[in-house]
């Protein structure tokens, strides 16, 4: 009897957590494992031990679920860690249960932005998973999907969508069906096609609110802000956001709430008022910091030295402007330094290429402010560590931009890219050839090495040295290789004659 209810109560997560109902499924499954948990130890024969061991498995990647949808990353990884621990006493000869846990993972990753890491697993599973798992397949498919079009590969999210589309409809899954209205109107807006976005969005929320979805609701909501506040509908937008952070904090969802406490920010400063902006700024920083998303604390950082750096440009700040530069550069560069570190997450060049966008973007706002602070040092160590890890393509197309000529701040995972590289016919360079080989084979980079300055700059110093350590600190990620390249012909060099190519990337592939 208590295993027949443990088996109840699974269910029953499962249906809350379908509904976004997300404290109701957190105690179905919190009674669900108490209850197996109970008898644990009773006699059940290996039939017993088998059905028990796959119900303690669903309630774990369940729990999983649920913890990463209310923002609770490390707790959701330890579930999964738990049940892949459990695995292999388990008797899965189709890998169903395998590849769901799989496919958890894959999910977590996401929502940690560790994109390179997430594509990774996703490819591999989906090349591992029966086609008997017909439900993980569709649903791999659409996690693919959603990180070609968070990195800009708009043409093959589309193609992962449509085969999702195919396994959804095989199997008459009409709700899954409608769920990819939203994630193609996630790659339109950031295509920068809105009006399609937009009717695709309203579509996608009408049927989420018949179904009571509200999580996924919350989200087209948050979407809808950005495009009505795009379009200049000021109030549409605030009324939007409002009802997206309200239901967002109903559910417990607290990163996707800071998500829109981040838009409401750049909201805040475009009617300006700056107290609000930095308030809302930092509530968002504040969650991303406690839950460890920390590529969301560099994109937190980049926009508040971006709207300081524009406020230094409409408003005379007097005798505290050298401060102002100093602050706006404490925040801007190590959170440019980090997003551009970001890149060597992936194995394909391609969608290296696609993340540099972004971090350019990061970096040209960077040597705006040292211009402003007029700092030929930092100027100098800049160059230096932009010519350690620069690709030999000559021609970067600028990033694709929005027609009112304003920047794109939708704090989501597709703000990370701005659109494809256009390319002529005949116009493909030495990166670009590069960068095809290195897509063809997979391969994956480590970082630049540091560049170690001269002695005149102070003895052992690294450029950028006191940014790269914020950026490692603040953000949990490696900056520069180990290894050093010098700057400066050294001592043990000067006995012969050198030529030295410091550091060419090829699309990625680093030689010296």
């Amino acid at each position: 009897m208590r295993f027949l209810r443990a088996h109840l109560l699974s269910d029953i997560t499962s249906v809350r957590l379908t509904a976004t109902d997300l404290a109701g499924a957190e105690d179905a499954n919190q009674r669900s494992r108490a209850l197996l948990d109970g008898i644990a130890s009773a006699p059940m024969g290996p039939r017993g031990r088998q059905l028990w061991l796959e119900m303690l498995l669903r309630t774990l990647i369940a729990g999983s679920d649920l913890l990463r949808r209310t923002g609770r990353l490390d707790e959701a990884l330890a579930c999964l860690d738990e049940a892949a621990l459990r695995l292999p006493e388990f008797d899965d000869p189709d890998g169903l249960r395998s590849s769901e846990l799989g496919l958890n993972r894959v999910h977590l990753l996401m929502d940690r932005a560790e994109w390179g890491a997430a594509e990774d697993q996703a490819s591999a599973l989906l090349s591992t998973t029966p086609t008997t798992a017909v439900e993980t397949v569709p649903r791999l498919l659409v996690a693919l999907g959603l990180i070609c079009s968070s990195t800009g590969r708009f043409d093959a999210a589309e193609d992962y969508f449509a085969r999702a589309e195919d396994h959804f409809r095989a199997i008459g899954d009409t709700g899954g069906e409608r769920t990819l209205l939203a994630h193609r109107a996630y790659a339109a807006m950031h295509r920068g096609e809105l009006g399609l976005a937009e009717r695709l969005f309203a579509e996608a929320s009408a049927f989420f609110e018949r179904q009571r979805w509200f999580g996924d609701l919350a989200v087209c909501e948050q979407a809808r802000a950005f495009l009505a506040g795009r379009r200049g509908d000021a109030l549409g937008a605030e009324d939007l956001l409002a009802a997206s952070l309200s239901r967002f904090e109903r559910l417990g969802a607290s990163i996707a709430a800071a998500d829109t406490m981040l838009l409401g920010a750049q909201h805040a400063y475009d009617r300006g008022d700056i107290d609000e902006m930095k308030r809302l700024a930092q509530s968002a920083r504040d969650v991303y910091q406690e839950r460890e998303v920390y590529e969301r604390c560099a994109q937190v950082d980049l926009m508040l030295a971006r709207t300081l750096e524009d406020n230094l440009s409409r408003t005379d700040h007097g005798d505290h402007e050298r401060r102002s530069v100093d602050t706006a550069l404490a925040l801007a560069l190590p959170a440019a330094l980090a997003l551009e570190a970001a890149r060597y997450d992936f194995t394909t060049a391609h969608a290296r290429s696609q993340w540099l966008q972004l971090a350019d973007e990061a970096m040209q706002l960077v040597f705006r402010l040292a211009i402003r602070r007029q700092d030929q040092g930092l100027l100098f160590e800049l160059a230096e560590h932009r010519c350690a890890g620069a690709s030999l393509a000559l021609d970067h197309p600028s990033p694709a931009r929005p027609s009112d000529g304003t920047t794109s701040v939708f704090p989501s995972a597709a703000m990370k890219s701005y659109g494809p590289p256009e390319r002529t016919e005949g116009s493909m360079t030495l990166g670009g050839v590069a960068a095809e080989a290195a897509a063809s084979v997979g391969l994956r980079v480590a970082p630049p090495p540091k560049v170690r300055m001269s002695a005149q700059s102070g003895p052992g110093r690294v450029a950028l040295q006191e940014y790269i350590a914020a950026a490692e600190f603040r953000y949990r990620r490696r900056i520069v290789h180990e290894e050093e390249v010098p700057f400066w012909i050294t001592d043990d060099m000067t006995s012969r004659p050198v030529v030295q190519v410091r550091l060419a990337d090829a699309g990625d592939l680093f030689m010296t």
